[in-house]
């Protein structure tokens, strides 16, 4: 099937301006996940600035708004308050998953919501997402004492509660649906306690685009066709979100 054909535009919207928040994950002084000589942080803003150029020209009633728009590093309570602050009605976080080197990489895409992880991977996401918060000045004060390389940071992110779930789990389930229409391998929607989607404060999805640290995988998503790919898929899941739901 073609890597990208060009949606069709948001008919059914309402007049009204929609806003969506998009976090490319990492940047600045964190380079995110590295493989193959591809940095996570790179691969994120581009996604990220595709998808805000498909939006805009075919879906002008939605404002788009990026976390970043070069490579800087923004704290994930910071990325979380630009979606506040502008009342966006969602936040989509783009990343790029990843395993030790020592482990034979998979590959394939996966979808979050705020939740809870009960061990369920064996090498958790949110984790190394989470450890991002090293590079903040005060970081432990400025969420709660939260320490992201102990298993108390699991618990401590248990108690919040995501009161955005279903709008979350709908986007979420629909991103999954045209990764298995592109005949992209994909786990599924998930759920984990990743601090950026907690900080957001509005329904969110992190996209864990694929694996880095796969060798074919990071070709894939270190290539214009397929961050142009990724975005196309995520913009599709936009448009049949806000299509069927009419989010006022």
């Amino acid at each position: 099937m073609p890597i990208f054909a060009p949606p069709l535009p948001i008919s059914a919207l309402p007049v009204s301006t929609k806003t969506i928040v998009i976090d490319a994950g990492h940047g600045g002084k964190d380079p995110g996940a590295i493989g193959f000589g591809y940095k996570e942080k790179d691969i994120t803003l581009k996604i990220a600035l595709e998808l805000k150029k498909i939006l805009n020209e075919n879906s002008p009633q939605i404002k788009v708004i990026l976390t970043r728009e070069t490579d800087k590093f923004i704290e994930l309570s910071k990325r979380g308050e630009i979606a506040q602050d502008n009342k966006a009605d969602f936040f989509i976080s783009i990343h790029c998953n990843s395993v030790p080197k020592n482990v034979k990489s998979p590959h394939g895409g996966a979808f979050y919501i705020l939740g809870t992880n009960k061990g369920q991977e064996r090498y958790n996401a949110y984790i190394r997402e989470n450890e991002v918060v090293i590079f903040e000045d005060d970081y432990q004060e400025m969420y709660g004492g939260f320490d992201p390389k102990s298993p108390e940071g699991d618990i401590y992110h248990t108690i919040m509660k995501n009161v955005f779930r279903k709008e979350s789990m709908n986007l979420a389930g629909k991103i999954n649906t045209e990764y298995v229409k592109a005949q992209r391998f994909t786990y599924g929607v998930k759920q984990a306690p990743f601090i950026v989607l907690w900080q957001s404060g509005v329904p969110a999805v992190l996209v864990e685009a694929g694996y880095i640290s796969h060798d074919t995988e990071a070709k894939f998503l270190a290539s214009a066709k397929g961050q142009q790919q990724i975005a196309g898929m995520i913009y599709r899941a936009i448009d049949m979100y806000f299509s069927e739901t009419k989010v006022q």
